[in-house]
């Protein structure tokens, strides 16, 4: 149960960060990137700059030995892809192109189905995410 409620607020956290991270982009897509990795190195409780560094595949594979669950790995999939979004407004596809390829070597090792097309989260899916974590 203790479990449970942990990985709720986590979760809720997260996805709190990631609504923070829209109400940058619409500003400042740099800014919003930063927010999306901040949200990300909180429900990872890692160091962003050395995991976020990864090649998609090892990335990935730390993920799945340090214990991250399963739950959480779907949300973190649809926030490495919204930072992508970002940092390609921001004029950073390599970096972009990384944060795309960690999300989908996320999703398949975690068995999660990756979003379509690019990804990007809306309000509806913040606000759809909220609800079934209030369920």
């Amino acid at each position: 149960m203790l479990q449970q409620d942990y990985l709720m607020r986590l979760i809720m956290q997260f996805v709190r960060g990631l609504r923070r991270s829209l109400e940058h982009g619409m500003v400042d897509p740099t800014e919003a990137a930063e927010s999306v990795e901040d949200a990300i190195s909180q429900a990872l409780d890692m160091d962003a700059g050395v995991v976020l560094g990864l090649n998609p595949e090892s990335f990935a594979s730390i993920l799945s030995v340090s214990g991250t669950d399963p739950r959480v790995a779907e949300y973190l999939v649809r926030g490495l892809l919204l930072e992508a979004y970002y940092l390609d407004q921001a004029g950073s596809g390599q970096v972009a192109e990384l944060r795309r390829g960690q999300a989908h070597a996320l999703a398949q090792a975690f068995g999660v189905d990756a979003p379509e097309g690019d990804g990007v989260l809306t309000e509806e899916d913040l606000d759809r995410m909220e609800q079934e974590l209030d369920v």
